[in-house]
């Protein structure tokens, strides 16, 4: 028995091919939907109707597809991840009420009373936290389920998620507040900190929806509830006409003004990165610049013999590590060392995600020596991975508290961080590193590897190997903490590697991650 059957206001199924990304397992959860059938949805205006009999974490990926695939059509794959948000949590909240309603029933309580209710309502809660969701799911099921409908017409693109039983005077009264409340916040940050408590949520699910949809330049108004005769439904209504896919001037302001107030780069870091671009210049010049500044120096040599530039022996003298490094990699050296004096204790006390960095950066290197063969690409790579999260390092260096509330809110809701940064920022972190490394004078490929290390495809061309590179190997580290699955990594990049499936990944990765254990060890002993 499939917990969902999905129907069009048609007596046919369609005639394309079935969607290549869903299974027929996934299938059986949503019916059997094939890329005909939303082609046709979407051409004709038919209604595209699913009946859940509960929705589980299994079916949100499901529903992601769906989305997508159906906003492809529309030309509005941008605002797929803003509506899949949207839409989870209409049919999470869906799916509560229903449950609510069966556990009043069952425990003699009356739902319109408010003593009942207030009563009913802690028992309730309590209920849902000691079963994980298991006693929603059976309540759910016996009460008839949830309904969704996706359609677009009229210019207008829908949303609607219905559920069995009318809403009470006391529930219609708090979703109102709650929309009230969300009028008056400019930002996710206002918003977030509206309710003190994010853990227990507070309605700050249906105030964070509306952030959403203003993000996309829609109004408050294109969300609605309506409740008679039996049923609830909440619903999405966007006027295409009105989608704005660019960024936020007024949040991109703030983090502009951020990055404004940030040191310039070193000066004599700057010169000395002249100087290697000079043909002009020589070595020996170069090594007596960097000696007339012994911090330099002493941090150079370190940095030069730690365990992640592999070099043969270890080097004493500023000359000899010039040659051998080369000017290409003094400059990126540079460049690391520059950006960790700028932020000075901010790196030392952020160990956890540098280590991150310099896993990418590894990674990286590792693969343009490896699968790209290209000897070319090692030094930018590397660096580029080192400094991939430079946008992250700044936006928590100056808003700390802030991104502790995003992150709890992001593990409450399932919700990718990436999405959830655009609102709260208006930039995302990658965004942002781009615009650190433009403010500092990086190279090109370094501010295009920064920006694009979790867009790839979007990545301009003429530094793509960089790009696919550092992607991937962040991809591989956040892999091993559980971040991300193998099935997320874009295929387009699996194929430049030449990478033809998950045990051929997996062969790779772990390969990779014997070198970085090693140099781990090696780093270890020498700092010992």
């Amino acid at each position: 028995m499939p917990l969902a059957e999905a129907y069009p206001s048609t007596t046919s199924p369609g005639s394309g091919s079935p969607l290549s990304y869903i299974s027929e397992e996934t299938q059986s959860i949503f019916g059997k939907i094939d890329l005909g059938t939303i082609q046709q949805s979407v051409s004709k205006s038919i209604p595209l109707t699913f009946r859940l009999k509960f929705f589980t974490r299994e079916q949100h990926g499901v529903l992601d597809r769906v989305l997508e695939a159906y906003l492809s059509e529309l030309g509005l794959e941008g605002i797929q991840e803003t509506l899949s948000y949207c839409t989870k949590e209409l049919l999470v909240n869906a799916q509560k009420a229903a449950a609510k309603r069966v556990y009043f029933q069952k425990k003699g309580l009356s739902i319109n009373d408010p003593d009942d209710y207030k009563k009913g309502m802690r028992q309730f809660l309590h209920y849902l936290t000691e079963s994980a969701g298991e006693g929603s799911r059976e309540q759910t099921e016996t009460d008839g389920g949830i309904t969704l409908t996706i359609q677009s017409t009229g210019g207008i693109f829908i949303i609607k998620v219905s559920n069995k039983g009318e809403l009470t005077q006391e529930e219609y009264s708090r979703i109102s507040d709650r929309i009230l409340k969300a009028r008056g916040f400019s930002s996710f940050y206002e918003a977030l900190n509206s309710v003190r408590d994010v853990t227990e949520g507070a309605g700050l699910g249906i105030v964070i929806l509306i952030q959403f949809l203003k993000r996309i330049g829609v109004s408050e108004e294109a969300f609605t509830i309506e409740s008679a005769q039996g049923s609830t439904t909440a619903c999405l209504r966007i006027p295409l006409s009105q989608v704005q896919l660019d960024k936020v001037r007024a949040l991109a302001e703030v983090v502009a003004r951020d990055i404004d107030s940030l040191p310039h780069f070193p000066e004599n870091v700057m010169v000395l990165i002249a100087m290697t671009k000079d043909p002009k210049t020589e070595v020996t010049g170069i090594a007596k610049k960097i000696s007339a500044d012994p911090t330099l120096t002493a941090d150079l040599l370190r940095l030069v013999n730690s365990a992640y530039f592999m070099l043969p022996r270890r080097v004493v003298d500023i000359v000899e590590a010039v040659k051998l490094i080369g000017l290409k990699g003094l400059q990126n050296l540079l460049l690391s060392y520059g950006t960790q004096k700028i932020l000075g204790r901010t790196y030392r006390n952020m160990r956890s995600l540098w280590d991150h960095s310099y896993q990418t950066a590894l990674y990286a290197y590792l693969l343009a020596r490896s699968l790209k063969r290209s000897f070319s690409l090692l030094d930018d790579v590397y660096v580029t991975g080192i400094l991939h999260d430079l946008g992250l390092i700044v936006v928590t260096y100056l808003h700390p508290a802030l991104q502790r509330k995003i992150r709890e809110f992001c593990n409450k809701k399932h919700i990718p961080l990436k999405v959830l940064e655009d609102f709260s920022y208006g930039l995302n972190h990658a965004d942002t590193g781009g615009l650190i490394a433009s403010k500092w004078n990086f190279p090109d490929q370094l501010v295009e590897g920064i920006k694009y290390h979790h867009e790839p495809l979007n990545a301009p061309l003429r530094h793509k190997d960089v790009v696919f590179c550092v992607y991937l190997a962040n991809m591989m580290s956040n892999i091993e903490k559980g971040l991300v699955s193998f099935e997320q990594i874009e295929t387009p990049v699996l194929q430049d590697f030449g990478i033809k499936d998950d045990a051929h990944f997996n062969k790779i990765h772990g390969q990779f991650k014997l070198v970085y254990e090693r140099q781990r060890e090696t780093l270890s002993a020498q700092n010992a």
